[in-house]
């Protein structure tokens, strides 16, 4: 039949609600990563209420006596400069674990910042009932689910790390967490 080529046969790509639950588990980190970055960086008097509040006991006193020393000797020295470090890394850790940039790295980064960000507020604890949460708070939902993500290679799927791990098979093991077939 002359006038029809035959067209190699590709598969339909699946639509953003088709895709698997780590996806969601990731967007979802990264999403309040994103939210609390961009909080501080529309509050312009951000870094002066961090200091404000790190001069007036606050985050430092509720620390363990370990984390207090570092508090008071790095941090309320030089508040306004860790208020913008908190605002940059929020921001990138939300972009990056969102776009599946550098996945495994910025979900380290995640577990570390929420580790830092929940022994500033006193750790976890058992608390009366009468209040908030004191054991299962954000920050250890959060690093939980951020190590979820470091090792689930499901997480790095719908990513930028895996169009790179296409095109660079070599870089697959450390980028999405499985080798490529091929």
């Amino acid at each position: 039949m002359r006038g029809f080529r035959k067209v190699p046969f590709r598969k339909p790509l699946k639509g953003v609600w088709n895709v698997n639950g780590m996806v969601w588990v990731r967007l979802l980190v990264g999403a309040v990563w994103l939210n609390g970055g961009l909080e501080k960086l529309l509050n312009p008097e951000f870094p002066g209420q961090f200091a404000a509040s790190l001069q007036a006991g606050g985050f430092v006193s509720q620390a363990p006596p370990f984390f207090q020393d570092f508090m008071q000797g790095y941090v309320v020295p030089n508040a306004e400069l860790f208020a913008q470090l908190m605002r940059a890394g929020e921001l990138s850790l939300g972009i990056a674990i969102i776009l599946g940039l550098l996945t495994n790295l910025a979900a380290v980064g995640s577990v570390g910042l929420s580790a830092v960000i929940l022994l500033s507020q006193g750790g976890v604890g058992f608390g009366t009932g009468l209040g908030a949460p004191e054991f299962l708070t954000i920050n250890v939902v959060v690093a939980l689910l951020s190590v979820v993500i470091l090792l689930s290679p499901d997480a790095k799927n719908l990513s930028v790390d895996a169009r790179l791990a296409e095109r660079s098979p070599s870089l697959s093991p450390i980028l999405v967490n499985r080798r490529q077939q091929g």
